[in-house]
C-alpha cells in the first residue's frame, strides 16, 4: 500500500479538516439556498437534515481516509457483542439521562437552548415520530460515532483516560453550541469508554441512539400533549397543585397554591431533575463497574484465543517523535489550537459582533 499523507497527531489534524469542511459546506449550502429559488421547506425538512449530517461528517471522513491512504474498516472495532453487554449499555444509558438533563437545565439558565427549540419546532410541525427518530437519533448515532469513536478515537494515542477526555472535548466542540458543550463533552467521554471496553462501535452507537431517541420521544410527547390539551399546558404549577387537591382537601390546596405561587417553574423542574439525577448517577456508576468487570474478563478470553494468530502488520506506523527532543513550538498541537480558536470565534466572539 502506498503511504498517504502522515500527521503527527492524526486525530486533531482530522478534526481541523472536519471543522473547515463543515463550515465550507455550510457556506456552500447557504449560497445555494439564497440563489437557487428552491422553497425553504425543502431545506427545513428532516430529510435534508439527514443528508447534511452525512455530507458534513461521512464525506470528509472518506476524503481524509483517501488523503492519508487509510482504511475505514481498521478504525471500526467489531469484536462480537454479547447479550449481557447490550443489557448493561441499555440500562446504564437510561440511568445517565437524568444527569444529562440536569446539566442541560443548568446551562439553559445562561445560554439559549437551541436544541430544545429545534426539537419542539420539528415536533410541532407535525413530522411523524419515526422520521424524527431517523433524523435525530438513528443518523447522528451512526455518523457521529463512526467519526468520533471510530476514526478519531482509534487515531488518538495514549491511555484511555487521556483519549476519552480528548474525544469528549472534540465531540463537544463539534456541536458549536455553548449550551450543548458541557453534556456532549461528558457523553463523548462515556461513549469512548463504552467503545474501549466492548471493542465494538455498535455499542457506542446503541448508547448514542438511546440518548437522542429518548429526547426526541419526550419532546414529541410534550408537543402532542400540548396540541390536545392546550388549556392544561397553560396552567401554572401553583394552579395545577391547587386543582389536584381542591376536591379532597381545600385547605391543603390553598396552602400548596400559596407555596408554589410565583416560583420559577423552570428552576424548580431543574431542581427535581437534579435530585433524581443523584440517585440514577449512583446507580449508573455501580452498573458501569459491573460492565467493566464483565468486559475485562471477556476481552481477556478473546485475547487468549487470538494470541496464537499472527500479529497484524502495522501498515500505518506512528509518526510520533520524542517530545523531549522538540523545541517548545513543535510540542504544541497547532491543529487543536486552531480548532479551539475557531470554536471560540464562532460561539463567543461573532455572536457579540452581530
Amino acid at each position: 500500500m502506498n503511504p498517504g499523507i502522515k500527521f503527527k497527531n492524526p486525530a486533531t489534524a482530522f478534526m481541523l479538516f472536519l471543522v473547515l469542511f463543515f463550515f465550507g459546506i455550510s457556506e456552500l449550502v447557504g449560497a445555494v439556498i439564497h440563489f437557487s429559488g428552491i422553497p425553504n421547506d425543502v431545506f427545513n425538512s428532516l430529510w435534508f437534515l439527514i443528508l447534511m449530517q452525512v455530507v458534513r461528517l461521512i464525506l470528509p471522513l472518506a476524503i481524509w481516509l483517501a488523503i492519508t491512504n487509510d482504511s475505514f474498516k481498521r478504525h471500526m472495532p467489531a469484536q462480537p457483542m454479547d447479550t449481557l453487554n447490550c443489557v448493561y449499555v441499555f440500562f446504564f444509558t437510561l440511568l445517565i439521562i437524568p444527569g444529562m438533563m440536569f446539566i442541560s437545565g443548568i446551562t439553559s439558565q445562561f445560554v439559549d437552548n437551541d436544541v430544545a427549540e429545534l426539537l419542539s419546532g420539528f415536533a410541532s410541525a407535525g413530522h411523524p415520530w419515526w422520521l424524527m427518530m431517523l433524523a435525530i437519533a438513528v443518523t447522528p448515532g451512526i455518523v457521529e460515532e463512526v467519526v468520533f469513536r471510530g476514526y478519531i478515537q482509534s487515531a488518538s494515542s495514549g491511555k484511555i483516560a487521556k483519549i476519552a477526555v480528548l474525544n469528549g472535548f472534540l465531540f463537544g466542540i463539534m456541536h458549536f453550541n455553548l449550551h450543548q458543550f458541557a453534556y456532549t463533552f461528558i457523553l463523548g467521554v462515556v461513549f469512548a469508554y463504552i467503545l474501549y471496553f466492548t471493542r465494538n462501535i455498535w455499542a457506542a452507537i446503541f448508547s448514542h441512539f438511546i440518548i437522542n431517541g429518548s429526547q426526541v420521544s419526550f419532546m414529541y410527547w410534550v408537543m402532542r400533549s400540548y396540541e390536545y390539551g392546550e388549556e392544561i399546558a397553560d396552567i401554572s404549577l401553583a394552579q395545577a397543585m391547587y386543582n389536584s387537591l381542591a376536591d379532597t382537601d381545600p385547605d391543603m390546596a390553598q396552602r400548596m397554591y400559596d407555596l408554589f405561587y410565583g416560583i420559577n417553574e423552570e428552576l424548580f423542574a431543574v431542581a427535581i431533575i437534579g435530585v433524581i439525577a443523584i440517585g440514577t448517577t449512583i446507580g449508573a456508576v455501580f452498573l458501569f463497574r459491573m460492565f467493566i468487570a464483565h468486559n475485562l474478563k471477556r476481552n481477556a478470553e478473546f485475547d487468549t484465543k487470538n494470541i496464537t494468530q499472527e500479529p497484524e502488520i502495522n501498515e500505518f506506523p506512528s509518526m510520533e517523535i520524542e517530545e523531549n527532543k522538540l523545541p517548545l513550538h513543535a510540542k504544541i498541537d497547532w491543529c487543536l489550537v486552531s480548532v479551539v480558536g475557531i470554536y471560540i470565534t464562532i460561539t463567543l466572539i461573532l455572536p457579540r459582533m452581530v
